[in-house]
């Protein structure tokens, strides 16, 4: 077992077809968790419905079926055509073969008819609802006093948490002063990573190799991610709080703004639902391998499932809003944020991508060019 188990699951109980489905019935609830267990004489594997938890199998050459949360792992033993086992997906594996037993995964839900106000009321309930479940007094917080990691600081404060808030960025980023000015108005304290050109580069192989990709995107994301997982396992925190999918639920990417500027909201309300689809592989699975590797439990407040089900039936038209020729991304959460009282600035601070933001972006860049490289082939040279 890899994570968080549902407290409701006893795996000793399962065997045979049927218990296997009612073990797929189980899973989809609340957690974050890969489950590896044996029943009459097979092999089952689960992940959680949102895929925070990685788990990939393969077959080598002689038709043995293998399972890891590394990619890696199975790379070593001579499998090279790997999979992710699908969010939500029951696998059964015997000496008659692999089969999926049943398929609990996300399904595209009807919108419903809400107002602002009764959103924002039940989001706060949510986000609060999240945090209340065996998260540890002692946590710690991937804090940039941006919209995201703000609400999970005062949603944890609502469950009489009060975790340690981590900000990362390069020396001389304003928005370190930013978040310590939030921290203070939070009454949260707060540690600050100030990174030197030469501690970014020095990390960019062992965060290369750990999330197991040199895309650029996810690696520009996975630096300041690395940075903080560092200092919370030099604390000895255990758990790290994170606000990973809020962006994909709530339309909080800059691709959403020429969508809403052209009024294809329908089109707009596609690329979230594809986006949370593909948070698995985008966001989580990095993620929770960088916490892994520093001892530490990834808890994603803005993944709860009943949370994620309930933004995915929310109009459009409450995440997207044209304000004359400005678009406002991720409204009704800036909304929950006005509602809960949070700093003006808070509110209403534009959305920049955590990259740039801590300037990991601009040394890649800069080291890039350096080496007459394109930042891909940079990246690549790593692996």
């Amino acid at each position: 077992i890899d994570g968080t188990l549902p407290g409701n699951l006893e795996l000793e109980e399962i065997g045979g077809e049927a218990n296997a489905e009612a073990l797929a019935e189980t899973i989809r609830v609340p957690g974050a968790f890969a489950i590896l267990a044996i029943s009459g004489g097979r092999l089952l594997a689960v992940r959680d419905v949102v895929g925070q938890k990685p788990l990939y199998y393969g077959e080598d050459m002689d038709g043995i079926v293998a399972f890891a949360s590394l990619r890696k792992a199975l790379t070593k033993i001579g499998i090279t055509n790997i999979n992710p086992v699908k969010p939500g997906q029951l696998l059964a594996v015997s000496k008659r073969g692999s089969s999926t037993v049943a398929d609990r995964s996300l399904t595209r839900p009807k919108k419903i008819r809400v107002s602002e106000h009764e959103a924002s009321a039940r989001l706060r309930e949510l986000l609060v609802d999240s945090l209340g479940d065996g998260v540890r007094k002692d946590s710690a917080l991937a804090f940039s006093g941006g919209l995201d990691s703000t609400l999970v600081a005062q949603a944890a404060k609502e469950n009489d948490l009060r975790p340690e808030l981590i900000t990362v960025g390069l020396k001389g980023q304003p928005e370190l002063d930013h978040a310590r000015t939030v921290s203070k108005q939070l009454d949260l304290d707060l540690t600050v990573r100030e990174l030197s050109e030469a501690e970014v580069l020095d990390a960019l192989p062992d965060v290369v190799q750990t999330i197991e990709s040199s895309d650029s995107t996810l690696v520009g994301v996975s630096v300041p991610l690395y940075f903080a997982c560092e200092v919370a396992e030099e604390m000895g925190i255990e758990c790290l709080l994170a606000g990973q999918l809020s962006d994909e639920l709530f339309a909080g990417y800059g691709r959403f703004d020429n969508l809403a500027a052209k009024k294809k909201l329908r089109q707009a309300r596609e690329e979230v639902w594809n986006s949370v689809l593909a948070a698995s592989a985008n966001d989580f699975e990095p993620g929770d391998k960088l916490a892994v590797s520093h001892r530490l439990e990834l808890r994603c407040p803005f993944a709860f499932l009943p949370l994620v089900e309930y933004a995915l039936r929310l109009p459009i038209s409450l995440k997207l809003r044209l304000v004359g020729s400005k678009v406002v991304r991720k409204h009704i959460l800036r909304r929950l944020a006005y509602d809960w009282k949070l700093p003006e600035d808070v509110v209403n601070r534009p959305k920049k991508a955590v990259q740039y933001s801590s300037g990991v972006q601009k040394i890649l860049l800069k080291e890039a060019k350096r080496r007459k490289m394109t930042v891909g082939s940079l990246l690549e040279s790593l692996c």
